[in-house]
């Protein structure tokens, strides 16, 4: 028992390192993504995905050590979260503090990526809509307005005062 308690905490501490290191990355993403540096961009979403492959890692071997202890304590091993883990731990005061100051650690690192990626999709949704502002103003200035004039149908003939130009049209 004693060494899956071990187990668990040595895979929970790697766990707050990698969450820390993907704290950082998403820290350079923000920086990235207000620069609108797009090869930077790239390298660090790459370097966000080899550290999201190690948490499930983790994660699985996280789920096994629960899942073995519940199992050696007696208990449903389907649905034993750390927190139910904690709490059956009823005479190991020093492991149980140790583990719920991991799980408090882990939980306030979870909150802090959530609110990081919560704020870069902010930041890539107002460069789109830039983008798309921009876009928009581009087409505008090459069009002129329509005159009044109509069809025997009463329908507008869609005829403007001045020819339209393409956007990237390279006569003036």
């Amino acid at each position: 028992m004693a060494t899956l308690i071990e187990t668990l905490i040595q895979v929970l501490n790697e766990e707050c390192e990698v969450f820390d290191q993907l704290l950082e990355i998403s820290s350079n993403k923000t920086q990235a993504i207000v620069a609108n540096d797009i090869t930077k961009l790239q390298k660090i979403t790459d370097q966000e995905q080899d550290v999201l492959t190690v948490i499930t890692n983790l994660e699985n071997k996280r789920e096994e050590a629960t899942t073995d202890i519940a199992t050696v304590l007696g208990k449903d091993p389907k649905n034993s979260t750390l927190k139910d883990i904690i709490s059956y731990l009823d005479g190991q005061a020093d492991v149980k503090n140790q583990l719920a100051k991991i799980h408090d650690n882990l939980l306030t690192k979870v909150k802090r990526l959530s609110e990081e990626n919560q704020h870069n999709a902010v930041l890539v949704q107002d460069q789109l809509d830039l983008i798309d502002f921009s876009l928009n103003a581009l087409r505008g200035i090459n069009q002129a307005p329509e005159t009044g004039s109509y069809n025997k149908g009463a329908y507008n003939t869609g005829e403007t005062y001045a020819p339209i130009k393409g956007t990237f049209d390279s006569s003036s």
